[in-house]
């Protein structure tokens, strides 16, 4: 099962998303609120492998939870369901470190998939956000950094290439011969020694 949470203010929307994924046989919910103001204190004990989140909240915003998250939580995958479609909020988010961007206009299944593929660790957008962020970076492509002054061990630079290849951190795990459990342990210390938040930012710098 993959332990799904859902953080949207929006009372009907929340109810609506609850009842679909309620109804999908390999997702379970885990936890849901209104706003942000509880996730430092709750994210750790609950850890669930995928948070839906929000942006416009009361409160903090969508995007600083997601800093709150990933600072707390590394292993929890975040997808932001928004209606904001606009460059600013998609990237403040992916830097935050949000794993996708999907629009609460697209379909139900869509959503469901987005939880599953974010859940194995790959990034979900949906086509016009995707567009955007080509766009994005066909305007401003920026320069790759090396990781070699940030004093990673030897296995952590492995991991880390791995990352940029795009592995599932299940996939490294079975190519590493390590526990997943590991895999997490060793990537809080990539995150930590890199500044980054998200593997699409590790990919963004170093890819």
């Amino acid at each position: 099962m993959i332990r799904v949470a859902i953080i949207e203010d929006n009372v009907a929307y929340r109810k609506a998303l609850e009842t679909l994924i309620s109804k999908t046989e390999d997702l379970e919910i885990v936890y849901t609120a209104s706003d942000c103001t509880a996730l430092s204190q709750t994210v750790e004990i609950i850890t669930p492998d995928v948070m839906i989140m929000d942006i416009e909240m009361p409160g903090l915003t969508g995007i600083e939870g997601v800093k709150v998250v990933k600072e707390k939580s590394p292993a929890t995958n975040i997808f932001m369901l928004t209606v904001f479609e606009d460059e600013q909020n998609i990237f403040e988010s992916i830097k935050a470190g949000a794993s996708g961007y999907l629009l609460k206009r697209d379909p139900p299944e869509e959503i469901l998939n987005a939880i599953r593929k974010v859940h194995i660790g790959e990034a979900i957008m949906n086509g016009k956000i995707a567009r955007k962020v080509l766009e994005y970076y066909s305007r401003k492509p920026a320069p790759k950094e090396s990781w070699e002054e940030y004093n990673l061990t030897n296995r952590e630079k492995e991991l880390l290439e791995l990352i940029i290849k795009g592995l599932s951190y299940k996939e490294i795990a079975a190519q590493c011969f390590i526990s997943i459990d590991t895999v997490f342990s060793h990537i809080r210390k990539i995150y930590s020694k890199l500044n980054v938040h998200s593997r699409s930012e590790i990919s963004a710098r170093f890819g």
